[in-house]
C-alpha cells in the first residue's frame, strides 16, 4: 500500500475510533444514570477517566480487526459487500439500532435473565434478515466473548462493578449487547474505512 493509502486508512480508523468512543462514552454514562454499572474512582459525568481513552484504542484495534477478518475470510465466506464502501445512511441506522439497545440494557438492567433473553432474540431477528450471515455471526460471537472477558478483567481488578454480576463479573445480557455491536462496526467500518473502488 502506498504512504498516501495508508495515511488515508489510519486518518479513517481513527475518526471511526472517535465517533465510536462518543457514542459509547454517551451510552455508557446512561448506564451510570440508570445504574447499571458504577466505577469507584469517577472523574467526570460518573466516569472514571480512562473509560473514554479505552473506548478509543479498543474500536481503532476492532476496525484493524474487521479489516484482517475479511480479508483472511473473503474466499471461505464468500464475502463481498462486507469487504465493500458501506454508506452513511446504513451506518446511521445500525449506529442508532446499537444506541437503543445500549439505553435498553441500562433501563432493563434489573431483569437480567428476561434482558438477555430478549437482546439474544432480536438479535438472531436481525441476523436472519442482513446479508452475509456467516460473517456478521462470527463477529457477534467474537465482539460478545470478547467484551464480556474485557468487562470481566476490568471488574475483576475492581475497576469497574455492574449491579448484576451473573458469570465473570458482568450480566448475561452484556454479550447481548456487544453482538449487536457488531452490525454497527461492520456498517462503521465499510462508511468510514473502506475505500471507494
Amino acid at each position: 500500500m502506498r504512504t498516501g493509502g495508508a495515511n488515508k486508512l489510519f486518518i479513517s480508523l481513527l475518526m471511526l475510533a472517535l465517533l465510536a468512543a462518543v457514542v459509547c462514552a454517551f451510552c455508557d454514562a446512561m448506564h451510570i444514570y440508570s445504574a447499571a454499572l458504577s466505577y469507584p474512582h469517577p472523574v467526570w459525568f460518573g466516569q472514571a477517566g480512562w473509560v473514554f481513552p479505552l473506548f478509543f484504542v479498543a474500536f481503532f484495534i476492532l476496525g484493524v480487526a474487521y479489516l484482517l477478518l475479511v480479508k483472511v475470510l473473503a474466499d471461505s465466506l464468500q464475502l463481498t459487500t462486507s469487504r465493500r464502501r458501506g454508506n452513511a445512511g446504513l451506518m446511521t441506522e445500525s449506529m442508532a439500532m446499537f444506541v437503543m439497545t445500549y439505553l435498553l440494557t441500562g433501563f432493563a438492567n434489573s431483569s437480567p435473565a428476561l434482558l438477555a433473553a430478549i437482546l439474544y432474540s432480536i438479535f438472531l431477528i436481525r441476523l436472519c434478515f442482513t446479508y452475509e450471515r456467516r460473517f456478521l455471526l462470527l463477529l457477534a460471537v467474537l465482539l460478545a466473548l470478547g467484551g464480556m472477558l474485557t468487562e470481566g478483567v476490568l471488574g475483576a481488578m475492581g475497576w469497574v462493578a455492574y449491579s448484576q454480576q451473573q458469570v465473570f463479573f458482568v450480566p448475561w445480557w452484556l454479550g447481548g449487547l456487544y453482538a449487536h455491536g457488531a452490525f454497527a462496526l461492520r456498517e462503521s467500518v465499510r462508511a468510514l474505512v473502506i475505500p471507494d473502488e
